[in-house]
């Protein structure tokens, strides 16, 4: 995942606060506080990120404590450890990573037409077998019509 970063936090920068950025960051120092990007986060080798992290796609090569969301892809590269919960469409740990907490791989989001769909074929599907029974036993109309 390389790419060219908008915003650099140097090595030996600490920031206390939350950094939100439409383009890539680039994180090399110390950052207490939420880490925010539309596109991508890039936790270098020396850096410590302390707080949530959320972007569409994060390369952890670095120290990570927190929430790392990534609506893409989360990499962990084999100097990078990860301690809390991780969200992510798509994940890749290298040997050598270590992640210490939660996983939830997300699931692409359903349309609300797709989940009334799902919901109706629900509910026609859990229909009891005594109510199955008794509808065997009326027949339909269409039945009746044919004797």
């Amino acid at each position: 995942m390389e790419t060219q970063a908008d915003t650099i936090i140097g090595t030996d920068v600490q920031v206390k606060g939350n950094l939100q950025n439409k383009g890539s960051i680039q994180i090399n120092g110390t950052v207490e506080g939420e880490v925010k990007s539309d596109e991508n986060v890039t936790i270098g080798e020396s850096a410590t990120v302390t707080g949530p992290i959320v972007a569409t796609n994060v390369l952890v090569s670095g120290q990570a404590s927190g929430t790392v969301e990534a609506k893409d892809k989360l990499e962990i590269d084999p100097t990078g450890s990860i301690e809390g919960e991780i969200k992510a469409k798509t994940l890749i740990v290298r040997e050598g990573a270590t992640f210490n907490g939660n996983c939830v791989m997300a699931e692409e989001k359903k349309t609300l037409t797709e989940l009334k769909t799902d919901d109706l074929k629900h509910e026609n599907s859990s229909k009891s077998k005594e109510e199955e029974k008794k509808d065997d036993k009326k027949g339909s109309f269409w039945d009746k019509a044919k004797k």
